[in-house]
């Protein structure tokens, strides 16, 4: 018989074409056509969009052209399964790759036999454009599905430090707190912010407080939980970047904002403050608006450095310490932090051979 492998995949666990019934179908084409499958590879919840997180196939494509492979022959359910491509070539390009290695590519499921005739190139060709055009039209209605249940209060994203995620029935009755990755129970259910532990809830007030109205920069307020040891996101103390990201987030302020980026096929881009979704009162405050409009008026009130002055700042840090390193950046208060250095300059050892400090004895 001939050896083969096969290659299943799912984009989630609630599919209706399950790995399961995949492998099924791919082992009754075997036994029709004489195939003996001696290995599986697999890609279970990853989207067929791209290559780029799908584990299985990337190991399929690197064994098919290796010349110590032990199969010459790919079964696979159908061509959706083989991916979903936006640009229909990439999915012939891997194709034609595994052909020229010597390795031929089965569709179990389809009504062609894929041995090259115009015929089966046409039919498959068209099989690739419907399953790209599936995810797209698939993507556009998930987004307007998100984006109205949005509009009228329920969460469809994360839950940030200090509030949880909390299920409701169709009367607004609290259900059961949700964790992180977990899904709701019922397809009726809906999804709200509650605030979290109290420990977690008092240091982000402590954060508002200690920022809009004692005047303490972002980086002594780091310093200053790390020293009481309270809660952070990480779990790993906190540093000036996460307190700014406190100070930004509306949601402790009870203003749930949608659409700050746009997730379509694959990809994030940011979206222009004129298409976000601004919902006021559906979450339970925990600063008062007056506060969190004050330290956001700080923010934005806050001058940028220039690159001249962060690399003054370094030449001080270095002329101080002797050395150069992550952590004396982010322990000296008046330098900007560690991330600062590495958003403008690509890596700290970049913007200290700017200073002419050898990169080699940067510590990071």
């Amino acid at each position: 018989m001939t050896p083969a492998v096969q290659y299943v995949r799912a984009s989630t666990g609630l599919q209706s074409c399950s790995l399961e019934q995949q492998g099924l179908a791919n082992s009754a084409y075997a036994a029709l056509r004489g195939f003996q499958i001696i290995d599986t590879y697999s890609d279970e919840a990853i989207s067929g969009l791209t290559l780029r997180a799908r584990r299985g196939l990337q190991r399929l494509l690197s064994d098919a052209l290796s010349p110590s492979r032990r199969f010459s022959a790919i079964l696979i359910y159908d061509v959706s399964r083989w991916g979903r491509f936006q640009d229909v070539d990439e999915g012939a390009h891997y194709e034609f790759l595994c052909r020229q290695a010597g390795v031929c590519v089965h569709y179990c499921a389809e009504p062609f036999e894929n041995e090259g005739s115009p015929e089966a190139n046409l039919i498959k060709q068209v099989k690739r454009a419907m399953a790209a055009e599936f995810s797209r039209a698939q993507s556009e209605r998930i987004a307007l599905a998100r984006r109205h249940v949005a509009s009228k209060g329920f969460i469809v994203s994360p839950a940030p430090f200090a509030l949880r995620r909390l299920a409701v029935d169709p009367q607004g009755r609290p259900v059961a707190l949700l964790e992180r990755g977990e899904r709701k129970a019922s397809a009726a259910h809906r999804v709200v912010f509650t605030p979290g532990p109290a420990d977690e809830v008092a240091t982000v007030r402590s954060i508002f407080r200690l920022y809009a109205v004692t005047g303490l920069s972002r980086r002594a307020i780091a310093a200053e939980l790390n020293r009481a040891g309270a809660p952070s996101p990480s779990g790993r103390g906190w540093n000036p970047s996460q307190v700014r990201g406190v100070l930004r987030q509306e949601a402790y302020a009870g203003t749930y904002v949608y659409g700050r980026a746009r997730h379509q096929l694959g990809a994030v881009r940011k979206a222009p403050p004129a298409h976000w979704l601004r919902i006021d009162g559906a979450i339970p405050a925990i600063v008062s608006r007056p506060l969190f409009d004050q330290a956001k008026q700080l923010l934005d009130g806050r001058r940028w450095r220039t690159d001249a002055e962060l690399l003054d700042d370094l030449r001080g840090l270095l002329a101080r310490e002797g050395k150069v390193s992550k952590a004396l950046i982010d322990a000296w208060p008046y330098i900007a932090c560690f991330d600062t250095y590495k958003r403008r300059f690509g890596g700290l050892g970049e913007a200290c051979r700017r200073i002419g400090w050898p990169a080699r004895q940067v510590r990071t």
